[in-house]
Parts: C-alpha cells; sequence; structure tokens
C-alpha cells in the first residue's frame, strides 16, 4: 500500500496541471491562426456599392446594390419591361418596372460569390387590347439563384436563374394581352463596384 501513496500522491499533482495546460495550449494555437502571415491568402479590398445594367429576360434597367452586412447586399433597379416570352408578340405590352431585392452570398462576402435572392416588383404597362390603347399594372414576385464575380476587383458580372409569379393587367379586362402566370426568371447584370 505505502508503494501506491507517492504514485497517487504524483498523479494528485500533475492531473490538474495537465488539465490546466491542455486549454493554454489550445488558446495558443488559436492565436497562431489568427496571426498567419499576410501572403498566406491575399483580401481583396471590400467594395460596397455597385452600379449596375439589369439586363435579364424581361427589362432592361439600371441599379444600385449596397452591401450592408458582410454577406448580405440589398439592391434596387428601374428600366423598361416587356414580358415578350409571355405575350403573343413582342411589344404587345410593355412599360416600366422598379424592382427590390436583398442578396444573401453564401461563399464569400458581399458582393461576389454565390447567392441567393428573393424580389418583388411592379410597374405601369401599356398596350392595345381589341383595337384600344389601355393602361395598366403590372407586378412579380420570385426568387433566384445565381453567381457573382468581380473581374479586377471592379467589373461586377452577375448571372442567376430562378422563377417568378408575375402579371400585367390592363384596364378593364384580362383578357390578353393581359396574363397572370409562373415563369422562369433570368438575372443577368454588368457594372462596376467601388
Amino acid at each position: 500500500m505505502r508503494k501506491r501513496a507517492p504514485l497517487f500522491a504524483l498523479g494528485a499533482v500533475l492531473l490538474p496541471l495537465l488539465g490546466l495546460a491542455a486549454p493554454a495550449a489550445a488558446e495558443e494555437e488559436k492565436k497562431a491562426a489568427e496571426h498567419e502571415p499576410e501572403d498566406a491568402k491575399p483580401a481583396l479590398p471590400s467594395k460596397k456599392n455597385v452600379v449596375f445594367a439589369d439586363l435579364g429576360l424581361h427589362v432592361i434597367g439600371l441599379g444600385f446594390q449596397r452591401t450592408v452586412a458582410p454577406h448580405v447586399a440589398v439592391a434596387v433597379s428601374g428600366g423598361l419591361y416587356d414580358p415578350w416570352t409571355v405575350t403573343e408578340k413582342v411589344g404587345d405590352i410593355r412599360g416600366w418596372m422598379i424592382r427590390a431585392r436583398p442578396y444573401f452570398y453564401a461563399t464569400e462576402e458581399a458582393p461576389r460569390g454565390l447567392w441567393i435572392s428573393p424580389f418583388i416588383q411592379g410597374g405601369s404597362v401599356h398596350g392595345t387590347q381589341n383595337g384600344v390603347e389601355k393602361s395598366g399594372g403590372t407586378g412579380a414576385l420570385g426568387a433566384s439563384i445565381g453567381y457573382a464575380l468581380l473581374l479586377g476587383n471592379i467589373v461586377h458580372l452577375s448571372l442567376g436563374l430562378g422563377g417568378q409569379l408575375h402579371f400585367a393587367k390592363l384596364e378593364g379586362s384580362a383578357a390578353p394581352p393581359s396574363f397572370y402566370t409562373a415563369g422562369l426568371h433570368l438575372d443577368a447584370t454588368l457594372g462596376f463596384a467601388f
């Protein structure tokens, strides 16, 4: 029994010291990882703003995107609207639209990388129905997923694909060229980041 007593005493002293040493070693490893050499991965300066041309499926417009958090940006765009894939011929219904949307960037900090973006859109249209020129309203609700590149850390190129519920209704009637439908949504923007 006496031979085991010094072993127990030694264990009673060493075990607490080992327990204190393990967290200290982990803390040193964490600090070393935080202070990696600058040349390990050069960080590109963060761009907060993008001015872009909106060249989507039914629109041609201009827009502005602002980064509001490391992986979140918000954008607003407006321009010409012609739902040529939905109506019988190009120009049956034309008008203008305004679109608002957040972008959630999953793989990199905004404004680059894989993104997902819901959107809402509204505007005004005009068209000819039964030989009579009429005006009306348009709207859309949808979402898309895409990828944005920042070429040379200044040229912003973004492409995406998704779906939308959209409508255009000329006053007084839901007959063609008015429509309400689900359809494809294509995002294509080209702009400058600053």
